[in-house]
């Protein structure tokens, strides 16, 4: 009985060791980099894209039976426009899935499909020092927020906005405007029209070429900038650039 019982223990250990370590973990292969011509080096552009194929533990439930494809695409689609830390970067596309092995493994009391695959996933992570181009979709005296691509948010910081270039244009008719209407609005309340209008000074304006006195976005709002740093939160990766 002392037997059995030591065998029984040995299994149970077994069991809950075998399950950590099959968590889906992404493993990195190899990344891929673009063909060149031979004879003659890849000339050196910096890019904030790249593909990487990664290998992958995988578990499919009893109800892709017959449509292993269609669960693994499932499975692929969940880290699609999200930040994952192993390939240090947010996953935009898959491809070129493939199966290591002829057939996947049941485990134990457990009803789902073990196995690996190998994937190349197209993945954006943008590098300090690099250079991209974003749209301005807000302007303040603090900031310059932009959007990437129409879909990574990035900000340049005022401190980031060099003052012997550019300086901040308040409009000055919006923001009489808002003040007098906001005066009007709050005046029970004791709000001067002097308080409505120090708040909305920040609020209308443009950061403005201090040279020629144009729009710093131009006519259709785009603007280079250099990457200073890369936050992760959420999921999502937010850039703070330089000018």
């Amino acid at each position: 009985m002392a037997i059995e019982e030591k065998k029984r223990k040995h299994k149970d250990s077994s069991e809950k060791s075998h399950k950590k370590k099959h968590k889906s973990i992404t493993k990195i292969v190899a990344p891929s980099s673009p063909a060149s011509s031979v004879g003659s080096p890849a000339p050196a552009v910096a890019t904030s894209f790249s593909e990487v194929v990664v290998k992958l533990y995988l578990h499919l439930a009893p109800m892709w039976s017959g449509k292993t494809m269609e669960g693994v695409n499932e499975q692929l689609n969940a880290f699609l426009m999200k930040y994952v830390p192993e390939v240090d970067g947010i996953i935009l596309a898959h491809s070129d899935v493939q199966f290591t092995a002829d057939k996947g493994k049941i485990l134990y009391d457990s009803p789902f499909c073990h196995f690996f695959i190998t994937v190349k996933f197209l993945v954006w992570k943008p590098k300090r020092g690099t250079k991209l181009v974003g749209r301005i979709n807000l302007q303040s005296e603090d900031h310059i927020g932009l959007l990437i691509y129409g879909t990574f948010n990035a900000s340049i910081p005022k401190s980031r906005i060099p003052s012997s270039t550019y300086e901040w244009k308040i409009n000055e008719e919006e923001a009489v405007e808002e003040a007098i209407q906001e005066a009007d609005e709050d005046e029970d309340e004791g709000t001067t029209e002097a308080a409505a209008e120090e708040r909305t000074r920040t609020q209308y304006g443009e950061w403005i070429n201090k040279a020629t006195g144009s729009s710093i976005g131009g006519e259709d709002g785009t603007l280079e900038f250099n990457v200073m740093d890369i936050i992760e939160a959420n999921d999502i990766l937010t850039v703070t650039g330089s000018l």
